[in-house]
């Protein structure tokens, strides 16, 4: 592990119990598998849970299976684990007690009265202990809000992981742009891109990557398929690393052979949106207001009844974070966050453009984090 993905998470961790000590809470349920990771840095942790009890070393709630992984990849945590058996010649108990009763006994045993959970990130877990606590006269309060805002503005170490899963991810785009051409199946282009990802020291992908020509890529979420690209048309590819815990997400438009005159019309109308986008990111702006410099553009040109999605996301550990750049949105871009600029163009059963940049926002600017061109 990174020595930076090994601060990360401590100082998370800090400020997060900072932050519950002026909420008056005697212990915090973190439950959804992402906000584990943000507050731990444990790789991949599935099923893994983290308990914090003030005054008390966090509790790490894990499957017994996964043990010795997690006890050998984060230090700091009483480590337990659970399953519905004890396991045979090994010697570490394992709890075999329901999860929602050990949590909520926990707490009455310390007779805590009050709890915190991350409720807005649904989790059975989460659920359960709810509800028992409720019964047992503990209060219960959202702190998915609170833990979401956190994540949404990045520290330098975080945008420098960023940067590379990025950077992992444009090389592999354009390794993957050497073999579109007429005849190439639309999943012999998407195994290309992820191979590179892979074999460059990336843990796997933000999301599945697409692979779209032709009419195919007029669908936003087109899945790569045994479609073989044709001279002519628009190939729209979409891709994301996950490096050490975090995304990135890029999008880029091809034409095989020749461009018709109209598409290129598009794709440079579709790239004039991004940069205005990018133009109007700021420290303080409203979303909304990022959306609407694209989607304005594209209304110059007729286009924007063609532009059904928002102009872009926040992106961290999951590729789709707060805040929401589309109409009607409420939230505001603050410096320290890292978003996407991506309009796209969708004519149904014809051709698709999209190109999505990823900027960081700083005071009076954003900074596109993005090393490759927009139009190939």
């Amino acid at each position: 592990m990174l020595d930076e993905l090994k601060n990360i998470p401590r100082r998370n961790l800090r400020s997060l119990i900072n932050k519950l000590e002026t909420k008056n809470l005697g212990a915090v349920l973190v439950a959804w598998e992402s906000n584990v990771f943000y507050l731990t840095g444990l790789p991949k942790p599935s099923s893994s849970y983290l308990l914090i009890l003030r005054g008390e070393n966090p509790k790490l709630l894990v499957p017994a299976l996964d043990y010795w992984r997690v006890s050998d990849s984060v230090k700091g945590f009483e480590v337990v684990p659970y399953a519905s058996y004890q396991m045979p010649a090994v010697e570490v108990k394992v709890l075999t007690k329901k999860l929602h009763e050990y949590v909520v006994d926990e707490l009455t045993s310390r007779n805590i009265k009050s709890l915190g959970i991350d409720l807005s990130y649904t989790t059975l877990l989460g659920s359960k202990v709810e509800s028992r606590a409720k019964e047992k006269g503990i209060e219960v309060k959202d702190i998915g809000d609170l833990i979401t805002d956190m994540r949404s503005i990045k520290s330098d170490e975080e945008v420098n992981l960023m940067r590379m899963a990025l950077e992992i991810t444009e090389e592999a785009l354009w390794r993957g742009l050497e073999i579109v051409k007429p005849g190439a199946k639309e999943c012999e282009v998407a195994a290309e891109i992820e191979y590179v990802i892979k074999s460059r020291g990336a843990e796997g992908l933000a999301f599945d990557t697409i692979v779209a020509s032709g009419p195919n890529a007029a669908y936003p979420h087109a899945i790569p398929g045994t479609k073989e690209v044709r001279d002519g048309e628009t190939v729209v590819i979409d891709v994301g690393a996950k490096y050490c815990g975090y995304c990135a997400d890029i999008t880029r438009t091809v034409v095989v052979g020749s461009p018709p005159p109209e598409v290129k019309k598009v794709i440079e109308a579709v790239n004039e949106a991004v940069l205005n986008a990018i133009d109007k990111v700021d420290d303080g702006v409203k979303a909304e207001e990022v959306d609407e410099a694209a989607r304005s553009t594209l209304r110059k040109y007729g286009l924007d009844k063609y532009f059904i999605h928002s102009t872009g996301h926040g992106v961290g550990i999951e590729v789709h974070e707060k805040p929401r750049l589309g109409k009607g949105s409420s939230e505001v871009v603050k410096k320290g966050m890292v978003i996407t600029i991506e309009p796209g163009v969708y004519l149904h059963k014809r051709y698709g453009v999209r190109i999505e940049n990823m900027v960081l926002v700083r005071k009076n600017r954003g900074e596109v984090l993005n090393k490759r061109p927009n139009i190939i």
